[in-house]
């Protein structure tokens, strides 16, 4: 807790520029490296960060999320029986998944400005790994634009998810991933020069061509 809150004492030190490109990993594998939070700089906007989450900004683009279903995988833990004589066990087991389905969080229509306006783009905070909730607290928590209702119920819709109790209620499935797949995958088709889709990184035959240069060398794949 201590460090994600001392993170108010270095809001001096950031401006604009500085918080622009994050690093953001969502709880699905999927790595945005050069991420923005949408600000908007129009009144009466509805895209500004808050409790509901934020919405992002790739490429100069909007961010639409694909939510994939990650499959478990086997991992080794070594267990420790209590007694110190320097013996340890491993055995196999399956992880844990944690990572949630879009249904999980309400959802919105994306600003008006941004002129797209199916596939809802706001991302619940509890989508991202805690070193990218920590991110978004520094980022949020310095931009002077955001307004302040807007950054103080962001902040703290960032601390719940920061120490939330994972809930499998609403993890993904694969019916869960398909059904919105196929949703964006039909919206976004429409909306090519607005906006850019994060099933890119999995499939980049299914960009456009100027971000084929973009996705080719440094392919993301999401587990």
């Amino acid at each position: 807790m201590v460090r994600l809150l001392t993170v108010l004492f270095l809001t001096a030190f950031f401006s604009d520029q500085t918080i622009a490109a994050l690093k953001l990993k969502f709880k699905d594998g999927t790595e945005l490296n050069g991420a923005e939070i949408y600000v908007p700089s129009i009144p009466n906007s509805r895209g500004n960060p808050d409790h509901r989450g934020v919405i992002l900004m790739f490429q100069n683009k909007l961010y639409i999320h694909h939510f994939p279903y990650r499959s478990p995988v086997k991992i080794t833990k070594v267990i420790d029986d209590g007694i110190d004589d320097g013996r340890y066990k491993t055995v196999e087991v399956m992880e844990e998944l944690e990572h949630y389905h879009p249904r999980s969080s309400p959802l919105d229509s994306s600003p008006r400005e941004l002129s797209y306006s199916c596939t809802p783009s706001r991302i619940a905070f509890f989508h991202f790994d805690r070193p990218s909730l920590d991110v978004l607290y520094k980022a949020v928590s310095s931009h002077a634009r955001i307004p302040k209702p807007n950054q103080k119920f962001a902040l703290q819709a960032i601390h719940a998810a920061y120490y939330a109790t994972p809930n499998p209620t609403y993890y993904n499935t694969p019916r869960h991933s398909k059904i919105w797949q196929a949703e964006a995958d039909r919206d976004v088709a429409r909306y090519l020069s607005k906006v850019f889709y994060g099933k890119w990184f999995e499939q980049p035959d299914l960009a456009p061509p100027e971000f084929q240069k973009l996705l080719r060398p440094r392919r993301q794949v999401a587990p």
